[in-house]
């Protein structure tokens, strides 16, 4: 049931998410679509904060080490590995026609679907990190647990 909770939440946000799209699509205004991503952005910083750093920071403190470091070291790590990933895959963004990475020969599509690929890594890698890891957390129930996972990726796909 909580491996069901764990993925169910999250694919019904992103479902009503995308749904959205097909309802607002030509009807958006310029103000509602940066109060929506305005929205999303701060939803998504505040689940790094709760969910990723503050649990890694509080892990170091338990384990006797210099509190800071593991979670700055991640960070970098992190950005680094973005980096990487967005100077070599080929992809194109919304509304460009030139596209970013090494030369290809790709598709328009497929360069989409990549640069979507892109966005969404660090997303999922923390989620599923998350939820692994809590396995271990004995101070959650199944449920808590699932819903909580759940709602974090629900809140940042619905906007």
């Amino acid at each position: 049931m909580e491996l069901t909770m764990g993925l169910l939440i999250p694919f019904l946000g992103t479902t009503l998410g995308s749904a959205m799209v097909f309802f607002m699509k030509d009807k958006i205004s310029s103000k509602l679509e940066k109060i929506l991503l305005g929205f999303a952005s701060g939803v998504m910083i505040a689940a790094s904060i709760w969910s990723l750093i503050i649990p890694a920071l509080d892990m170091s403190k338990e384990q006797g080490q210099i509190e800071w470091l593991p979670a700055t070291v991640g960070f970098l790590l992190g950005i680094f590995f973005l980096l990487i990933i967005d100077s070599l895959i080929p992809h194109l963004h919304l509304n460009s026609d030139k596209p970013e990475g090494l030369k290809s020969k790709l598709e328009k599509t497929t360069m989409m679907v990549l640069a979507v690929t892109i966005h969404n890594l660090p997303e999922r890698n923390g989620s599923w990190y998350f939820f692994c890891r809590s396995f271990s957390w004995k101070c959650w129930n199944n449920h808590d647990r699932s819903f909580s996972i759940g709602n974090r990726n629900c809140y940042t796909k619905f906007p």
